[in-house]
């Protein structure tokens, strides 16, 4: 497929990131865009040059210019759009999580099954350059055989660009219902690294608090690797008063995975908490430590997420996540908050 006509269903903040992946991608165009809200519709058709607009996704699905979509809406919609899309003949490209209960998501999986077109499931920490780079220092067996990885979140109060009253009230209802901004949505980032980097999880134990009676922070999430003699640590931090400094959400991590020979970082993701002088990867391999100067801007791990989408849609790779794997990460996020909520170690179904 030479042109290929991308529409996007879903115009909020992170949309931004999805047009950033596309737009310099040749033969490729943002045909159409939609959103509920006209307004919002209207300023991305302008800012983006999408030829159409809508506020009903369906008749977007319904335009012979679209061969492909990516959704970008909240989590509880995903099911009955992401279904109309692969009814109607389109690709797929849905923002992560893929849904939020399991039977949903193996709905999801069967109807993908049988497709004829491509679906997968956008996740752009797997496609961010520095920890593309960290997982071939394992394969290559820099660090001999991994044992551990740790994961640090930590987030501020200020800082980041300025998310509108509408994405915090969709994500306030979300809390309500039990899945944290935090360990859910943003732990999904976080459980596909860990499996990215290390392989699929057994089970998890997990301790969740609450901050500020909407921030499910701070927590530790534990967690054991299947089939290796391997663990993870995660932690989350909210500091209610501390201003992050970032482009994107006002949030950075660091990553660290230790081997029988070694020691590897990802010194920073979102943010920019070093002030962006320390290197992105660093590795103590040997007697020394060699660091790396690895592109980081965060934005990178959306436009290699679409440029997945857009080979896959054209035969040249196979898509990442794909909606068996989206599945996995939906059930390690799942086990995580019956783990916490139980206060029980939670194993995970061998399938995921």
């Amino acid at each position: 497929m030479d042109r290929i006509g991308i529409g996007i269903i879903g115009c909020g903040r992170i949309a931004e990131m999805a047009y950033e992946g596309y737009r310099n991608i040749p033969g490729v165009c943002i045909a159409a865009v939609c959103d509920s809200d006209e307004a919002a519709a209207l300023r991305r058709r302008a800012e983006w040059g999408a030829d159409k607009h809508y506020t009903d996704y369906r008749r977007l699905l319904d335009d012979p210019d679209v061969d492909a979509v990516e959704v970008l809406t909240p989590h509880g919609s995903h099911l009955a759009i992401s279904l109309d899309a692969i009814s109607a003949g389109k690709h797929l490209a849905l923002q992560k999580p893929m849904t939020v209960d399991r039977s949903s998501a193996e709905r999801l999986v069967k109807a993908a099954a049988s497709a004829t077109t491509v679906c997968k499931v956008t996740e752009n920490y797997i496609f961010y350059p520095p920890i593309r780079f960290a997982s071939r220092l394992i394969r290559e067996g820099s660090i001999g055989s991994p044992s551990s990885i740790s994961i640090k979140l930590i987030a501020g109060g200020k800082g980041g660009w300025p998310v509108p009253p509408s994405a915090w009230a969709w994500r306030l209802g979300e809390f309500a219902e039990g899945r944290g901004m935090q360990t859910f949505d943003h732990g999904h980032h976080l459980w596909s690294t860990a499996r990215f980097l290390l392989g699929p999880i057994e089970k998890v134990s997990a301790w969740i608090g609450t901050t500020a009676s909407v921030i499910d922070s701070p927590a530790a999430i534990m967690w054991k690797y299947r089939d290796r003699e391997a663990f993870g640590l995660c932690e989350y931090v909210y500091g209610q008063d501390m201003e992050i400094p970032s482009r994107y959400y006002a949030n950075d991590e660091w990553i660290q995975v230790s081997g029988s020979a070694g020691i590897l970082t990802i010194n920073r993701c979102t943010g920019e908490l070093s002030g962006g002088k320390s290197p992105a990867v660093s590795l103590y391999s040997g007697s020394a430590w060699r660091h790396f100067s690895i592109p980081s801007d965060w934005r990178l791990g959306f436009v290699g997420s679409a440029w997945n989408f857009v080979r896959s849609i054209r035969g040249e790779e196979q898509p990442r996540l794909s909606f068996p794997e989206a599945m996995e990460i939906l059930s390690i996020d799942l086990a995580i908050a019956s783990s916490a909520r139980t206060g029980r170690e939670t194993r995970l179904k061998p399938d995921g």
